[in-house]
């Protein structure tokens, strides 16, 4: 592929301004479109850089800045502004990411900038170990007009480090019959104390789906279901306050008369902060009377920003997408029981294709595990033995900064690189009555 290559000549500034956190100077700037995109113009001003493509000549043009990374911080801010507006970028057509190279000008991660509200790159990500150079990528495609980016930024800045300790616990009732609501809640409350006895300091705890009535005889639907805030969920926030952690408790949930397959997000005060009620149902939930939720919120605690999915949830990746374009980290995931299948394909792919810490805990089976997966879907955490735990501790803001988006051999969970305008009629489609349709 034939690269036309046109370099700017800049000033140099070592990095005199590293600890102070002032903005560095770009040392080169560079523009490149693809060999199939001859029509392709370029221009640069004062601070300024214009891409200006035709469709019928081509699709893709891009300014590139560079900039020393003096030492002394451990990651930057980056900011890019252009005059496309909100829609272009919503359509996919702006692409902003950052190159972290080292001393041979080798790329070492990609890393994406995301749009704030009204279409701005504004990211703080951190740098990577052996980075020289940071590198602002500005890409315009499938776009027919000229775009120009300004106030273009990246000031070297400490960025905290959020190490996150995650706890998905595996509890299994007694047998049906045997089971009490009683006995549900002193198993959850025997892990809470393992955990006290052994000095863990968990930031997130989650406990499975609707243990607290799980496999209790001739327990009514109704019967069973409690106000959020109620009893369940004021004992589960005197364990946050007590081991000062965030919780996720799923339950039979009354409101307003319906029922719900509900989980309460409790924070470290032992407040509930918000309530995730399921809505994707099974047919069996549908017969024995739930009401099915009609949102996917996501919860801001004092580490970051999650997302909750209930059992069968997960099987519709719409709703794990949602989530993560809402700014979701983490997903808690409280669950019943599936196969051993589901686990090892299905939770490392949602993990890998949205870029999110997946931890999951579980009541039923020998062999399902309650488990925490990494972004790129390897298993950090496990634990197959009921009454037990699986812990472990994710970088928030390591992870933060892998997210690629621009090219492919960046990795994995592409999500700026997605083309919105295609789904749209997404939620209008009935697979039973589409199919055979041309």
């Amino acid at each position: 592929m034939k690269r036309i290559v046109v370099l700017v000549a800049v000033w140099l500034v070592a990095g005199a301004f590293a600890l102070s956190g002032a903005p560095l100077d770009v040392v080169n700037a560079a523009s490149w479109r693809p060999e199939s995109c001859p029509g392709a113009e370029f221009k640069t001003g004062k601070g300024t850089y214009s891409v200006k493509l035709d469709k019928k000549t081509g699709s893709f043009g891009k300014w590139t800045a560079t900039y020393r990374l003096p030492s002394g911080f451990n990651g930057c801010r980056f900011q890019v502004r252009h005059n496309a507006g909100m829609d272009a970028v919503a359509k996919s057509l702006i692409v902003c990411t950052v190159n972290w190279l080292d001393g041979k000008g080798n790329i070492l991660r990609s890393s994406a900038m995301e749009a704030d509200k009204n279409g701005v790159f504004n990211s703080t990500l951190r740098r990577p170990e052996g980075a020289a150079t940071a590198e602002i990528a500005m890409g315009v495609r499938y776009y027919s007009g000229e775009v120009t980016f300004s106030d273009v930024v990246c000031e070297p800045v400490s960025v905290p480090v959020r190490k996150v300790r995650i706890v998905a616990t595996k509890i299994m009732p007694a047998s049906y019959g045997k089971a009490s609501c009683e006995d549900n809640q002193n198993r959850m409350e025997y892990v809470l104390k393992e955990l006290e006895r052994v000095g863990e300091k968990p930031d997130l705890v989650i406990f499975p789906e609707t243990l607290l009535t799980r496999w209790v005889k001739n327990l009514g639907i109704g019967k069973g279901a409690q106000p959020i805030p109620g009893p369940h969920t004021h004992w589960a926030g005197k364990w946050a306050k007590r081991l000062n952690t965030n919780i996720v408790v799923s339950l039979r949930e009354l409101k307003d008369g319906a029922i719900y397959n509900s989980a309460a997000v409790i924070d470290r005060t032992g407040k509930v902060v918000g309530v995730y009620r399921k809505t994707q149902l099974t047919i069996g939930e549908y017969g024995n009377g739930y009401d099915w939720g009609t949102e996917l919120p996501v919860f801001d605690l004092d580490f970051g920003r999650i997302g909750v999915l209930i059992c069968w949830d997960m099987w519709f990746p719409e709703a794990v997408r949602t989530l993560r374009l809402k700014g979701a980290e983490v997903i808690a995931y409280p669950i019943a029981g599936t196969g051993r299948s589901h686990f090892d394909w299905m939770w490392r792919t949602r993990a890998m294709e949205n870029g999110l810490v997946l931890a999951a805990s579980i009541s039923g089976g020998d062999t399902c595990p309650a488990r925490i997966l990494t972004p790129d879907g390897e298993l950090l955490s496990e634990t197959y033995y009921p009454q037990t735990y699986a812990a472990a501790t994710v970088d928030l803001d390591e992870w933060r900064s892998r997210k690629p988006c621009q090219t492919e051999e960046s990795g994995f969970f592409n999500i700026q690189g997605r083309h919105p305008e295609l789904y749209r009629g997404l939620s209008d489609l009935n697979g039973v009555y589409e199919q055979g349709k041309k």
